[in-house]
């Protein structure tokens, strides 16, 4: 409701950080595919996005997870699970009920501007990531190459744990944005 009454970035902020994580991952798994592409404009001008802020460096070897949202026709609820390696890069994969078929979709995230960008051109090598994850594959190869292969997700801050991202593949912006809410660490 807050979208389509045109509430600026620091109006969304203040309520996706009033909420509990609960109730936060719902609001924002709760939204429509045409809002997730109106909330992705709206945070143009919100605060920058922090590397150190969406994975923090105490998370190394620790796996951070946000619920995430897409939207695509069908698969709109997935996971990006990420983790900081030893030398402090941010690295993660996809986690959803197509990945035994998509892949793990595995990635590297970097800055770029005020936005995060998860780069699957750029993907970790297998001693990088924690044992309990899937195993390392390149994007370019069986059906990772129609998903994955030449993607970039650039994702906005919209609160302190929420995110919200458009992909673009080979520079060229796509129609895709999802949405991430970070779960609760244990």
């Amino acid at each position: 409701m807050l979208i389509g009454a045109g509430a600026d970035p620091a109006t969304l902020e203040a309520y996706l950080d009033g909420l509990d994580a609960e109730a936060r991952i719902r609001e924002v798994r709760s939204l429509s595919r045409t809002a997730l592409g109106m909330l992705y404009d709206r945070c143009e001008s919100a605060p920058a996005a922090n590397l150190d802020d969406f994975v923090p460096p105490s998370a190394v070897g620790k796996t951070i997870i946000y619920a995430g949202l897409n939207n695509l026709p069908l698969f709109r609820l997935f996971e990006k699970r990420f983790t900081r390696t030893k030398s402090g890069t941010v690295i993660g994969f996809n986690f959803q009920t197509m990945s035994p078929f998509t892949g793990p979709g595995y990635f590297t995230t970097v800055m770029s501007g005020k936005e995060i960008l998860i780069d699957y051109t750029r993907v970790p090598s297998a001693e990088d990531v924690p044992a309990d994850w899937p195993a390392v594959k390149p994007n370019n190869r069986g059906l990772s190459h129609f998903v994955y292969k030449n993607m970039h997700d650039y994702c906005r801050r919209v609160s302190r744990d929420v995110f919200i991202g458009h992909a673009t593949r080979n520079g060229k912006s796509m129609p895709n944005y999802f949405v991430l809410a970070r779960r609760p660490t244990e």
